[in-house]
Formats: C-alpha cells, sequence, structure tokens
C-alpha cells in the first residue's frame, strides 16, 4: 500500500516536525488525531524517515566515541610521553 500525502505534510515530515504534519494533515482532510497520526507513521516506514530523536542520539553518540578517543590518545601521551 503506497501512502500519498499532501506535499505541504511530507515537507514537515521530512524536516522532522512530524507534529506539525499530523496537525497539518487533520486541518486538509478533517480526519481524526488516530487516522492522521496512522498516516504519518505509515508513511514513515515505506520511506525510511526515522524521527529525530534517533538521529540526536546518533550524533550524541559520535561526540562521546571521539571525547573517549580524546581522552586515551592524552593518556596514551601523558604515559609514554
Amino acid at each position: 500500500m503506497n501512502i500519498e500525502l499532501e506535499q505541504e505534510v511530507i515537507t514537515a515530515i521530512q524536516s522532522g516536525r512530524k507534529i506539525d504534519a499530523i496537525k497539518r494533515l487533520r486541518e486538509l482532510r478533517g480526519i481524526g488525531l488516530k487516522e492522521s497520526k496512522d498516516l504519518v507513521d505509515s508513511y514513515c516506514s515505506q520511506n525510511i524517515i526515522s524521527s529525530p530523536s534517533v538521529q540526536k542520539i546518533n550524533s550524541g553518540s559520535r561526540i562521546i566515541f571521539l571525547i573517549i578517543c580524546c581522552i586515551a590518545v592524552y593518556s596514551l601521551y601523558r604515559y609514554f610521553g
């Protein structure tokens, strides 16, 4: 099943504004909250759009990894230097 949404709803989803997309879809189609949310979620699943919180977690993990690497390099420098 291919979910077709209005362009402004798709733009909101792609910008990470999923709640705005749900609200706008409700306004445009005159449908309920659950139906609107289900449509947006289905669209996201079909088009492999992850939520911004997942992207933020991945970015945070990279920063933590970089900090740990810097500490390890500094420790090795102090120990062997």
